[in-house]
């Protein structure tokens, strides 16, 4: 079943506002319940997904500045100057160039087309 982006969102919201309550010292699941207006089972199901969860999923991502997106292109054209980023039919290897800059293969693509 796929959750909405908004869900997805709100779940992540509600578990790092748990995590800031456990921090506190609230551990009850019926006091975190009130406290969050949400379900002892929600609760428990929560508790046991900060278990697994990175210490990177609980933070949100930030939007790229202007000067982070034209710092990526000007990075990726120095790529494409340089022969190790071509395969050995002489095609460009996207691939190679979005696992090192952990870039999506759009952003490679509109550097490509001059956009």
């Amino acid at each position: 079943m796929k959750i909405s982006y908004h869900r997805r969102r709100k779940i992540k919201t509600r578990r790092i506002a748990l995590r800031e309550l456990l921090n506190r010292g609230i551990d009850n699941p019926k006091e975190l319940a009130k406290e969050l207006k949400v379900t002892i089972p929600t609760i428990k199901r929560d508790l046991e997904a900060l278990l697994y969860m990175s210490e990177e999923e609980f933070t949100f991502k930030t939007k790229q500045t202007s000067k982070e997106i034209l710092e990526k292109k000007d990075m990726i054209l120095k790529m494409l100057d340089d022969e190790e980023y071509y395969t050995e039919n002489g095609d460009i290897n996207i691939i190679k160039i979005t696992k090192e800059l952990k870039t999506s293969r759009s952003t490679v693509l509109s550097v490509l087309n001059g956009e």
